[in-house]
């Protein structure tokens, strides 16, 4: 390793301990990197404008946020919570199977697991709460435990960053992010019916005869999203990135044309917190791009590569590897560290490896996930117990149990690759 490379790490880890934002820690490594080598700063820019200008994927990251944005603001969520409770909420737990389902069809649409916790996620906890039918700390784990199915049922904002960095199909991603989402709704469902049953929780009033058939009519709109974006990728009637634009006109159609809950006001805001988030995402993939840059001129992915084929384990036993050095490394860093900087320079030495890309993809991306409700960092709950005030610490006690069904799950889909890759494989 380099004098360079030294500073330059001595550099990132100290920012790192500090908690400063991580995009700027990458970008600033990698300026104090080019200066301890001597490399121009401006050519490293110039790099990173032309890679992301060069690869069209990152187009639809903006545009699928804004989606997520207008459905939000539209008033959408409405109608899809009412379907919701026409279509579960008699079940055990009632309104805490509807946090789930809800959260499986509105991943369909935002591919966010802020979005949806801090959206419908919220309006549920405030059900839950009333009159005391469910603990405020549970009706938070939920909601907590169920965004995480938001990133891996497509369309997903962190498959389409994978897929810049690894450059994997971002189609045979979102394939790939169906069964191993629907599964972990359904694991959640079975845990809510147990604990309900156990605990005592409530249930809704069976819907009157008919209240299902209007509930879906009313919410039939957004609810043909997923079908129309997968329908038109997989037809090849549009791209992926085209799909993105598609799923933002439609937003619109509905919300402000269609069933007029939104005001131009309202459009203009989900715009402009659009911009500040797509600003975030950006930024921290310009600076994963240039750090990656750095590991490759400094040989330090060739190294992990090596490091990785010498240690001959077999592809399942160096997945569970990985798995156990994110669980780890989650406990104590966000989600951005560990896709922007650890996921770029370990994939060239795991598909020398046999790793199959979207496959490692989609477990990876749920690890991370899973990291997001995890003590002692997870994030998701410090956001979620923040905007409901629901102090994080009973949050992490009822997170338990969904952890453990999200790790399980987790576990399957590394095991039986199959669950991620049948619907890639009939698709091709």
């Amino acid at each position: 390793m380099s004098d360079a490379m030294l500073w330059a790490t001595a550099y990132f880890g100290l920012q790192i301990l500090f908690g400063l934002p991580i995009g700027f820690v990458m970008i600033s490594t990698v300026v104090v990197w080019s200066l301890a080598s001597g490399n121009d700063v401006s050519m490293m820019a110039e790099r990173v404008i032309f890679a992301s200008v060069e690869n069209i994927v990152v187009i639809a990251i903006p545009l699928f946020i804004f989606t997520a944005k207008v459905m939000d603001h539209g008033g959408i969520s409405d109608r899809l919570l009412k379907f919701c409770l026409a279509l579960v909420g008699h079940k055990p737990g009632g309104l805490a199977q509807v946090n789930i389902v809800s959260s499986i069809i509105f991943s369909g649409m935002s591919g966010d697991a802020t979005s949806d916790a801090s959206g419908i996620g919220q309006v549920l906890i405030k059900m839950m709460r009333q009159e005391n039918r469910y603990p405020p700390a549970y009706a938070a784990a939920v909601t907590v435990a169920s965004s995480s199915i938001g990133p891996i049922i497509p369309p997903s904002i962190p498959m389409l960053v994978y897929a810049f960095f690894s450059g994997a199909s971002v189609g045979a991603l979102f394939l790939a992010g169906i069964i191993p989402g629907l599964l972990m709704g359904l694991v959640m469902m079975a845990l809510v019916a147990w604990q309900a049953r156990r605990r005592g929780f409530p249930t809704e009033e069976k819907p009157a005869r008919g209240a299902l058939l209007s509930t879906t009519i009313s919410a039939i709109g957004p609810l043909l999203m997923p079908v129309i974006l997968l329908g038109g990728i997989y037809s090849g009637v549009f791209t992926p990135t085209e799909a993105a634009a598609v799923a933002g006109a439609y937003a619109i159609l509905l919300s402000v044309f269609l069933y007029r809950m939104s005001s131009w006001s309202a459009l203009y805001d989900a715009l402009v917190e659009s911009a500040r988030q797509s600003g975030m995402v950006f930024l921290l993939i310009g600076g994963g791009f240039a750090l990656n840059y750095v590991f490759t001129v400094e040989k330090v992915t060739e190294a992990i590569t090596t490091y990785i084929l010498a240690m001959q384990l077999t592809n399942l036993q160096l997945l569970m590897v990985v798995h156990l050095a994110f669980i780890i490394m989650g406990m104590f860093l966000t989600k951005a560290p560990m896709m922007y900087v650890v996921v770029p320079a370990l994939l060239p030495g795991l598909i020398a490896a046999g790793i199959d890309p979207v496959h490692f993809g989609v477990i990876i991306v749920l690890n991370m996930m899973i990291s997001m409700i995890t003590p002692p960092m997870g994030l998701m709950v410090f956001i979620v117990g923040g905007l409901s005030r629901i102090p994080v610490g009973p949050i992490f006690r009822e997170s338990a149990p969904f952890i453990v069904t999200l790790y399980a799950v987790m576990i399957l889909i590394t095991v039986f690759p199959e669950l991620v890759l049948w619907l890639p494989n009939l698709g091709s």
